[in-house]
């Protein structure tokens, strides 16, 4: 199974549309991680949001797993602060979530979705907190009032 992935970004509504499938390597990842750098860069340290589509992606090798919890730990430091995850495999979905623990004490920014429709629907209901001048890591933390 090949990998296939992309990273699209809309600056105005600070969120990164980022679309992963298949069974990545070491080689896949840094690629993935280079690109998802670069094209992240002009909201590095603004507060934005991610829409993590990671169906069709599986379970990948420790090695792979730690470069990608790298990223993840590096853009919760530069402005993520709230990540919509969908996954159509568990133990991808359970791999992805230890990752963001290791990677962001607490995980307090991902929130599982089923689908396309449903993060979508999370990122509008959670974009107006944005701008919120607070130093909060994740924008989940009003939320849960």
């Amino acid at each position: 199974m090949s990998t296939k992935y992309s990273v699209n970004v809309d600056i105005g509504k600070r969120t990164v549309f980022v679309r992963m499938k298949g069974v990545f390597n070491d080689i896949d990842m840094r690629k993935w991680s280079e690109i998802y750098r670069q094209a992240t860069s002009p909201l590095a340290g603004k507060k934005h949001m991610i829409i993590a589509d990671m169906r069709g992606m599986k379970a990948s090798h420790p090695s792979v797993a730690e470069i990608m919890g790298a990223e993840i730990g590096y853009a919760r430091r530069h402005g993520v602060v709230l990540c919509a995850h969908i996954s159509d495999d568990t133990v991808q979905r359970l791999q992805a979530a230890r990752v963001c623990r290791q990677n962001s004490t607490g995980d307090d920014v991902t929130v599982d979705v089923v689908s396309l429709e449903e993060a979508l629907k999370v990122v509008t209901e959670a974009s107006h907190l944005l701008d919120d001048t607070t130093p909060l890591k994740s924008i989940r933390m009003p939320l849960a009032k």
